[in-house]
């Protein structure tokens, strides 16, 4: 049985482990010419049609490698029975499965699971992200990122891992060779306009500029995160999260060096955005409260409680 899965709802890392997978076993049969390729998809698969793929030689090539996606998609009296042809043994085909969760209760996750033939993608928790960001940077593109300037990749792109991929693939066509990759790089490279509008949002609502703060925010829901304002709370949240470390520290006597190495965030930025000066603005307590606010309206944006633009918008403004 050449059968194997990947499972998980990291989809860039689940995508890159198929896609080895398949052309190793090209590899193994002469390249892409000596090996066939299909590709279906669960939501509209009929099982007929996949078992006869899987028994057929194909007319140009002696192997086939077939791919499945979206598998816990298909219907499950179709599942039923194509599983156990997938599990019979045919030497000249591979088959490849892509899926969010498998059924741990199936025969075939079971065989699955006992060949060591499931490989499982999960997404890293928020906090794990610039640990992720540094490595892939080294791993794939040679290249040194600090876990503060990956912090900051971060706040400006947010958590898709794949939009994280294309800006550090973008930083790396754009930057000379094995150069490492610096706050001012991201700042520059990545998106500026996209940058601009961030930071003069989270300027504005910490500094607490209400004439400023509308223009920023109508520009990055009208742009960068059109009909998905929750993003832009979650981004306030982080944001206004180091602003009450950076009021706690300074209530505590710390200065700016001490500063820095807690909040982890670049000091090009830092100095740039006056995160000191918006820290100030407002006392722990009153962050704190805030960001309970925050909270609670992330998730009645979600839950689709603000029917109208200005309703989110006077949610915001509450806050300045």
């Amino acid at each position: 049985m050449k059968l194997s899965a990947f499972v998980g709802d990291d989809e860039l890392r689940k995508h890159e482990a198929l896609d080895a997978a398949v052309a190793a076993w090209q590899a193994e049969s002469g390249g892409s010419e000596g090996c066939a390729r299909e590709v279906w998809f669960g939501d509209d698969l009929r099982w007929e049609q996949v078992a006869e793929s899987f028994q057929t030689q194909d007319l140009f090539s002696q192997r086939k490698a077939i791919l499945i996606k979206n598998w816990d998609k298909i219907h499950a009296s179709h599942r039923e029975h194509l599983e156990p042809v997938l599990r019979s043994d045919n030497p000249n085909v591979a088959v490849f499965l892509s899926a969010e969760k498998l059924d741990g209760r199936s025969a075939l996750t079971k065989a699955l699971k006992a060949a060591g033939a499931l490989t499982e993608c999960k997404l890293p928790y928020e906090n794990e992200i610039p640990r992720w960001l540094t490595a892939r940077a080294k791993e794939k593109y040679n290249r040194r990122l600090t876990q503060s300037d990956a912090q900051l990749l971060l706040d400006i792109v947010g958590r898709s891992l794949s939009e994280l991929d294309h800006e550090l693939d973008k930083l790396d066509t754009f930057l000379p060779k094995g150069q490492p990759i610096s706050a001012a790089d991201i700042h520059d490279l990545v998106s500026p306009t996209k940058v601009a509008s961030i930071f003069e949002f989270q300027k504005a609502m910490g500094l607490r500029k209400k004439a400023d703060m509308l223009p920023s925010l109508r520009n990055l829901l009208e742009n960068e995160f059109k009909d998905a304002p929750f993003v832009v709370a979650q981004m306030l949240f982080s944001h206004f999260l180091t602003l009450l470390r950076i009021r706690t520290l300074l209530d505590q006597g710390a200065r700016e060096p001490d500063i820095l190495p807690v909040i982890k965030r670049p000091p090009f930025i830092v100095q740039k955005e006056r995160y000191l000066d918006q820290a100030r603005t407002r006392k722990a307590e009153t962050w704190k409260k805030l960001l309970t606010y925050l909270a609670r309206f992330e998730m009645d944006l979600k839950k689709g409680r603000y029917a109208h633009r200005f309703e989110v918008e006077m949610a915001f403004a509450y806050m300045v």
